[in-house]
């Protein structure tokens, strides 16, 4: 197929505050807007819940993975991406209260357009799952049944990524992150879709 152009891709962090008790869930969403070639996509602003007492910020950040004159690799600001780019999505949790934050569970969804890097999920091992459409949360690699057959779910269709990270200390910080590269086999008649960051906080 042949390659599109490259589009506008605005690099905002983006940031929540809630107010909550003890037990939290904290899901920090991507919003997915299409956009045509050259175009600018507005910064979504953050949806904050309004609890009591405590307080959580997330901030979410996008950023292209380049690697400079000597192959090392850097994490600057995506301006812009044209297919094949590989992107960086890194949510921030910081605890702003002098009591510890029980509960905390963190959802990175999966713009379409994007395919998932495999292993690139960070933290890793047994505290992160990944869904594809189906909503279904497994270990990485996900499989499914086609025709009484298992076979591997492709990395193009992993759509959400989910880490249990429990318990998250009196002003403790703690992050996750995960990348994703843009396909390259979208016809140019449809725009490629640019991830918004756009982090959401719940009270569990």
């Amino acid at each position: 197929m042949p390659c599109l152009k490259s589009i506008r891709n605005p690099l905002r962090p983006m940031r929540g505050t809630l107010r909550l008790g003890a037990c939290v869930t904290v899901l920090a969403l991507f919003g997915t807007a299409g956009i045509a070639v050259a175009q600018t996509a507005p910064a979504a602003a953050p949806t904050v819940v309004p609890a009591q007492k405590k307080a959580v910020e997330v901030v979410l950040v996008q950023s292209k993975v380049v690697r400079d004159a000597q192959g090392k690799e850097q994490l600057v600001a995506a301006d812009s991406v044209k297919p094949g780019d590989v992107l960086e999505y890194r949510a921030t949790y910081t605890n702003n209260t002098g009591k510890a934050v029980t509960g905390l569970v963190a959802n990175l969804p999966i713009p379409d357009g994007l395919e998932y890097l495999p292993k690139s999920a960070k933290p890793g091992a047994t505290l992160v799952k990944a869904a594809a459409k189906d909503g279904q949360f497994a270990a990485e690699p996900l499989s499914r049944v086609v025709n009484g057959k298992s076979e591997a779910v492709p990395y193009n269709e992993y759509r959400s990524l989910r880490w249990t990270l429990g318990q998250l200390p009196a002003n403790g910080v703690t992050a996750v992150s995960v990348r994703a590269k843009v396909e390259e086999t979208a016809p140019p008649s449809q725009p490629v879709a640019a991830a918004k960051s756009t982090p959401e906080v719940k009270a569990r």
